[in-house]
């Protein structure tokens, strides 16, 4: 029964809506055309800017994904930017407290949804729940056949009040702490980098996490398109893959960026709310002498 409520939560994330109550997690194309003309509504493309001014949804505004990011010369990059930048990204295109997002990516495949979800779990992070990401991105809406446009538009800036909830943040001795309490971790990278053939970089320690289960973050998307599998889909998905649908959990990639999309998958389609996703990852963790790892496969010994 627990299961069946569990997954009857996550159909109506992605059933269509037509009114002015919680936005969905998810929503397709056709729910946003019907949308568009919702006052409340922004759509926020996270293209370049190159091709967010090529083609976009009528009305859309770009903030591109790096800026979403950090970037640098510093030990970790692609982290959370300070919340000072974000208030500012945010509120630069149009963005208050009190509108409605839709996260639009290009929709080239499982890396353009991953992009939008980690967008998403940004918003989460900042207090503002009031979030979609378009299944599909533009590529979806576009074979819809629902018009586009192009050029720029430019809103008038705003003032977006951040609410950050630490709770949704994890460092690596947080993290450490999940795994003390017999936390579960999913690893949403490579099947090599889970065994411990590839890694991050050369100051990156091969392997995992101890105990941690293998869920390449593209196999949650359907057939490794820019398409979110269905909810029941992703719940038999989670359970072949010895994943519970509850329960602490840390998805993790190498910087936060795949797993951003099974941490979509179990936290927001199959109503998880204590799935986390760890922003530093294995660059972070696999940096870090002091914390375990496991190799599956080891070559030789200097590897």
């Amino acid at each position: 029964m627990k299961a069946l409520l569990k997954l009857a939560f996550a159909l109506t994330l992605v059933i269509p809506f037509m009114g002015l109550a919680a936005v969905p997690a998810l929503v397709d194309a056709q729910w946003l055309k019907s949308n568009l003309r919702d006052t409340n509504l922004v759509v926020l493309d996270i293209q370049t800017s190159k091709d967010y001014q090529r083609f976009h949804v009528p009305g859309a505004v770009n903030a591109p994904y790096g800026r979403w990011r950090t970037h640098g010369k510093g030990k970790l990059t692609g982290m959370l930017p300070p919340v000072a930048r974000l208030e500012s990204l945010i509120g630069g295109v149009g963005i208050d407290d009190a509108k409605r997002v839709v996260i639009v990516a290009t929709g080239r495949g499982a890396g353009d949804l991953a992009a939008a979800a980690r967008v998403l779990w940004t918003f989460k992070v900042l207090g503002h729940d009031q979030v979609a990401v378009l299944d599909g991105g533009l590529v979806e809406y576009a074979q819809a056949k629902h018009p586009l446009e192009s050029g720029d538009n430019r809103p008038e800036p705003v003032t977006f009040h951040a609410k950050p909830d630490a709770a949704l943040l994890l460092d690596a001795d947080r993290a450490k702490a999940v795994l003390n309490r017999q936390g579960q971790f999913v690893d949403a990278r490579s099947a090599g980098e889970f065994v411990g053939l590839y890694r991050g970089d050369e100051k990156e320690r091969r392997g995992t996490i101890p105990g941690a289960m293998s869920l390449p973050y593209d196999w949650v998307a359907r057939d490794g398109s820019a398409r979110l599998r269905d909810a029941a889909e992703l719940a038999a998905l989670f359970e072949a893959r010895g994943i519970a649908s509850d329960g602490e959990q840390v998805h993790f990639c190498h910087s936060g960026n795949r797993a951003a999309l099974t941490w979509f998958a179990a936290f927001a389609v199959l109503g998880n709310e204590q799935a986390l996703l760890y922003d530093g990852s294995m660059m972070e963790w696999a940096r870090r002498e002091d914390l375990p790892m496991e190799q599956e496969i080891k070559l030789c010994d200097s590897c």
